[in-house]
């Protein structure tokens, strides 16, 4: 078993090693990594020792970078009614989860060709609530922002590889200006 002082984060460690050695196809891989993660932010020893993590803007927490399959498991603690700016997350899978508190997920279609460089179109497709427990799977290029609801929240990420290992777009819905952002400030946090 993977060492760490939270025994479900220990087990969802070795359960995703394990399915990473199957290698399914893709669209399964992470449907099974989110139903992981739906398991992972259901515990409630793993949500009680977030309520220790510091919040701070800009900042993602390593819980865990897997040596053998590549996949990064991190950890955003947002401070009160944070609001994310739109991004994507380039070519990455991202698996989501709300382990504290609540959000709202806010989607977007890209109404242009993406041929203009540094410009895009951008209208709200949906909106939702995205309560404790409630886990997203976001495709690559998914347009999209994550705005806190409350006093704090903390959200468990999974994803194929290091966030900083390759280019992100972020959006500013008010001038339609694009430009390429590598992710947060990386942080390493034991659990």
């Amino acid at each position: 078993m993977a060492d760490y002082s939270v025994p479900a984060f220990a087990h969802f460690i070795d359960h995703m090693r394990t399915l990473f050695v199957a290698d399914p196809p893709e669209q399964t891989l992470w449907e099974g990594v989110r139903d992981l993660v739906k398991r992972l932010c259901d515990d409630e020893a793993m949500r009680a020792a977030s309520r220790g993590w510091e919040a701070k803007k800009g900042r993602e927490y390593i819980l865990h970078q897997d040596s053998d399959h590549g996949f990064f498991v991190g950890a955003l603690v947002r401070e009160p009614h944070h609001r994310a700016g739109v991004h994507d997350h380039g070519s990455t899978w991202t698996i989501y989860g709300v382990l504290d508190g609540d959000e709202r997920t806010h989607i977007y279609d890209r109404l242009d060709d993406g041929r203009r460089p540094g410009h895009a179109e951008l209208k709200l497709s949906h909106e939702y609530e995205a309560p404790t427990g409630h886990v997203d799977m976001v495709a690559p290029y998914v347009v999209h922002c994550e705005w806190g609801m409350g006093e704090r929240s903390v959200a468990i990420t999974v994803r194929n590889s290091n966030p900083n290992t390759h280019d992100q777009t972020r959006f500013d819905l008010e001038t339609g200006k694009t430009w390429v952002s590598q992710g947060l400030n990386l942080v390493p946090l034991t659990v």
